[in-house]
């Protein structure tokens, strides 16, 4: 999320706690797999509040591409299942997925850490309601569009996944991996400050990680694929356009060239990536071209085989918070000039009358599902910057990982400790949007690892 302009899937391990409960994986011996898959629209039928930047004034003017939920079902022979939900939007929360998922496992017995919501980042799509709380705050009509249109996802969510349930079918997964360089790290330093723009030195995750999924008879059914930027081309005079960005025009791609296909985005670990150039919408499609060759390459070149059972495991962390500000601080931000101030501190005065305390951790749930012998995907919640990825890749380089930002839910950007070292957006004044007082502690990082590692070790011992 970008400061003025500013899809997800739900499946154990902890930093210097005395014990991991829940860290035994699921999923015993199997092999043979089955795949199902389901697609949802969700396209705003009229002009809507658009996600992702503070500096909107207005609703959305049309739509250029239309928006989609799409779930992908896996289940091995001893029935361990997993549905990865692909979902055209800059984000949810919480408050947002919980009656989602309850209603899920509700209707298909399906435990919450079996579905993730990925959120493909486009800041391009409709605002959902309880989520960026800080960044908008609506009344009268708006607030009624904005509830209607949440609910339309919530019940399209729901829908999807059933429908991949009920389609699931004997199928053959491969995998492979290229690159594509259109991310540009938008951390530059400025004397005695991170600013905004273009820092080719920077660092970040150009892998393309490719899965193919095809039935008994050889046709391909879905194609999952990733990458770590931004949804944030759009700009200019398409700033009000309703648009899934660069990976809705590279699923297009893909789909048109294998017919009957879905092609389904997970996006990456691209918190402190832009897409380049940028501001026209022009340059989505161009990405998208972009991207979709290098999908499209891995597809028409042999690709590895994945064989076994699906092995998952899930945790929540608490990661840690600076102290919160004293009441005083919280009343001038009351007071403040910027909206988002004044939201993120009206929020937490009410808490405060209350006699209740204004949080010290943020939640975050963290998932590992290895797919048999093939890759081994890491699921982080929130918004993480690109040293994840680059780091679960040398921890994990042995075990084909793909890394997947913005999954389960999004409560705030998730810094490394270099980046909490340094300052700037993602560190610290990202946290007003989502109405909360930071930041995060640098112990966060190591936190996050070394319940990563506890995690992976479960999912490859389980036999």
């Amino acid at each position: 999320m970008h400061r003025a302009f500013a899809p997800i899937l739900v499946l154990v391990a902890a930093h210097a706690i005395p014990s991991i409960p829940r860290l035994a994986a699921e999923g015993p011996p199997g092999g043979a797999l089955k795949a199902g898959v389901a697609v949802r629209d969700i396209t705003p039928d009229a002009p809507i509040w658009l996600s992702g930047y503070s500096g909107r004034n207005h609703a959305s003017e049309r739509v250029d591409h239309p928006l989609l939920v799409q779930a992908l079902a896996l289940e091995d022979e001893v029935s361990t299942r997993l549905v990865l939900v692909s979902l055209d939007n800059c984000e949810v929360s919480r408050e947002f997925a919980a009656p989602v998922l309850e209603e899920i496992s509700r209707k298909h017995s399906l435990p919450a850490e079996a579905v993730v919501i990925v959120s493909s980042h486009t800041h391009s799509a409709p605002c959902l309601d309880q989520v960026l709380t800080g960044m908008f705050r609506f009344e009268g009509s708006e607030k009624e569009k904005v509830e209607a249109y949440s609910a339309k996802v919530r019940a399209a969510i729901v829908e999807a996944v059933g429908g991949a349930l009920a389609d699931r079918k004997p199928a053959r997964l491969e995998h492979g991996q290229s690159t594509v360089g259109f991310a540009m790290n938008r951390r530059v330093y400025v004397e005695d400050r991170v600013d905004f723009g273009e820092n080719p030195e920077g660092p970040v995750d150009e892998d393309v990680p490719v899965l193919k999924v095809s039935g008994e008879d050889g046709q391909v059914r879905a194609i999952v694929f990733g990458y770590a930027c931004h949804g944030t081309t759009l700009g200019g005079e398409e700033f009000y356009v309703v648009s899934g960005d660069y990976m809705a025009y590279a699923r297009e791609h893909i789909e048109a060239a294998f017919p009957g296909a879905k092609a389904i985005y997970l996006t990456g670990c691209g918190a402190d990536a832009n897409p380049s150039p940028r501001n026209r919408l022009s340059f989505a499609r161009q990405h998208g071209l972009e991207l979709a060759g290098a999908v499209t390459g891995v597809l028409n070149r042999p690709m590895r085989p994945v064989t076994g059972p699906l092995r998952r495991a899930f945790r929540r962390l608490d990661l840690p918070l600076a102290p919160a500000p004293e009441r005083a601080k919280v009343e001038a931000d009351a007071r403040s000039d910027n909206p988002a101030v004044r939201n993120r501190a009206l929020r937490w005065l009410a808490v405060l009358d209350r006699g209740e305390e204004i949080p010290r951790s943020v939640s975050f749930p963290m998932a590992v599902a290895r797919l048999g012998d093939g890759p081994t995907l890491f699921f982080l919640a929130g918004e993480p910057v690109a040293d994840y990825s680059l780091k679960l890749k040398r921890l994990f380089a042995g075990e084909s990982p793909w890394a997947v930002g913005y999954a389960f839910e999004v409560p705030c950007y998730i810094p490394s400790a270099r980046i909490l070292n340094e300052g700037g957006y993602e560190a610290d004044s990202s946290l007003i949007y989502y109405g909360i007082y930071g930041p995060l502690l640098p112990r966060c990082e190591p936190m996050i690892l070394e319940a990563f590692q506890a995690l992976g070790a479960a999912v490859k011992s389980a036999r």
